[in-house]
């Protein structure tokens, strides 16, 4: 049902600690001055409450298309199902999903928020909508910063004010944003001592989650979508990654990168796994 797509998250409780933070955990890094009171999961509506929540997320819940590639089936972008994917089976998701229950996970929070939708430039010149991100709107300064949580690729680890201009450091990487020449959108770009990279061009208005419905039927079925063709998933870890392209398992550890090869459902089963944090029994569709 439609409506499944503007819920909340059943348990609040169970994300925070799905995402590494377990209620008092996450209540202690926002309220060191507090006393203990494990039920309250209320948080000052900062950047510095959207950095926690960003780092831990894209630390614990891997960037995954399986649904779609390996197994085939219909991606639901409903509340409740992502939340039953990603929380209660362990699993991951992609952009549409993971953002969208990050996002929710934002109001049920009490931030102002609402979803952009982005298009990736490794996809082409002017490629379709294919990518989610969240704007949240600070109350105290009224700036405006940029959470995504299912990039999949080079991406921030914490929070980043759009309406700024300079370079923002984010973990290692950097990234700034200005306004594409051509249709005035804007665009995030990484920086690096090689050189400037655009990621993805956007409009900062509200998109609304149900318009999301239709590009997520392309992302999962169409022929010419990445996600169709390609298996793609990636996790942030302490001095590094780990990611899966294809047929390859790549593990990104203090600059050093090893390559191993997965050669059947089997392999990718044990890696998802071993590395991925996920359990088998969401898995078992790949033992078909």
């Amino acid at each position: 049902m439609i409506k499944g797509l503007y819920a909340l998250p059943p348990d609040v409780g169970a994300y925070l600690a799905r995402i590494g933070l377990a209620p008092e955990d996450y209540r202690r890094a926002m309220h060191p001055e507090l006393p203990l009171s494990p039920s309250d999961y209320s948080v000052p509506h900062t950047k510095e409450s959207l950095d926690c929540l960003v780092h831990a997320h894209l630390f614990h819940i891997p960037f995954e298309n399986i649904d779609g590639y390996d197994l085939h089936q219909e991606v639901s972008l409903e509340i409740p199902d992502i939340f039953d994917k990603i929380v209660t089976r362990r699993r991951g998701g992609y952009c549409f999903e993971l953002n969208a229950l990050f996002s929710a996970l934002l109001e049920a929070l009490g931030f102002s928020c609402y979803a952009v939708g982005q298009r990736v430039l490794r996809e082409g010149v002017f490629p379709p909508l294919c990518h989610r991100a969240t704007v949240v709107t600070l109350p105290q300064s009224q700036e405006r910063v940029l959470c995504d949580v299912g990039f999949g690729g080079p991406s921030p680890v914490t929070a980043l004010y759009l309406d700024r201009p300079e370079v923002q450091t984010s973990g290692v990487l950097r990234f700034r944003f200005d306004t594409e020449p051509v249709r005035g959108l804007r665009r995030t770009i990484l920086v690096e001592e090689a050189g400037e990279t655009p990621l993805v061009v956007f409009s900062d208005v509200p998109v609304d989650p149900v318009d999301f419905v239709p590009v997520n039927t392309y992302m999962t079925y169409h022929a010419k979508s990445r996600f169709y063709n390609n298996r793609v998933m990636n996790l942030m870890r302490p001095g590094g990654s780990v990611a899966v392209d294809n047929d390859v398992l790549r593990l990104h550890e203090n600059g050093v990168l090893e390559e191993r090869p997965l050669p059947d459902r089997a392999a990718l089963k044990q890696a998802c796994i071993d590395y991925f944090g996920m359990n088998a029994e969401a898995l078992a569709g790949l033992d078909t």
